[in-house]
């Protein structure tokens, strides 16, 4: 039979060390790729076709969020997604589900979660490790739907130069190195910059960091 692919996205080296070591122990398993970096992930996936992507919510350069809608919209990806992330809020869990994500591991869990969640995103059913269920996701989204939702509305508003131009400013980066980051020029990086915050209507950089806060895409810390 053969094995089930694994492509690993984290934040940080030594976890995406644990992950691999312990899914190569696996008979059915296989990693074939791993990356830090964000920017990476989409060109590995549509090169290595992986049956699932493990993927960290808290990337450098483009969040989790981001790289999941991307994964979702690809024309010719099926590959599945568990989210891997340290961030327990339920809020993070809907909205992985809501963008496509099929399993949602925390980080604090054992192993042997994650390894479930493979299996059964491989196996196309939906997985969510403890403490979260099925009922308890159902009853927030009911709880939000009503009101759901201006900040999704703003988000998608905005086009993908204007999001990434919004994470990086939410990451403190200056116009200048925006733009050395994403190889456009500063005036361009301007113009994104000032499109972005007349769309989102945002009155201050603080107001765009507290939307960047809420909706994932930076850690709160």
């Amino acid at each position: 039979m053969r094995p089930i692919t694994v492509y690993l996205a984290d934040n940080h080296q030594i976890v995406l060390q644990g992950i691999s070591s312990s899914i190569e122990h696996e008979a059915a398993m296989q990693v074939v790729g791993r990356t830090t970096d964000s920017l990476n992930v989409l060109d590995d996936l549509v090169r290595l076709r992986p049956d699932v992507l493990v993927l960290d919510l808290m990337m450098p350069n483009l969040p989790g969020f981001e790289i999941l809608r991307r994964v979702q919209e690809h024309p010719s990806l099926s590959t599945r997604v568990v989210v891997f992330t340290m961030h327990g809020e339920i809020g993070y869990v809907v909205q992985a589900l809501h963008q496509g994500a099929m399993g949602f591991v925390l980080k604090d869990v054992d192993t042997a979660f994650l390894i479930e969640a493979i299996r059964a995103v491989a196996d196309g059913r939906e997985y969510l490790s403890p403490p979260f269920s099925s009922d308890a996701i159902h009853a927030y989204q009911q709880r939000r739907d009503a009101s759901r939702l201006s900040e999704v509305d703003i988000w998608d508003e905005l086009s993908r130069r204007e999001r990434e131009t919004l994470v990086l400013v939410a990451q403190g980066l200056t116009n200048r190195q925006i733009g050395r980051k994403l190889n456009i020029s500063f005036r361009t990086v301007e113009k994104h910059r000032a499109s972005m915050m007349k769309k989102a209507h945002f009155k201050s950089e603080a107001d765009l960091i507290q939307f960047a806060i809420r909706r994932g895409l930076i850690p709160p810390e």
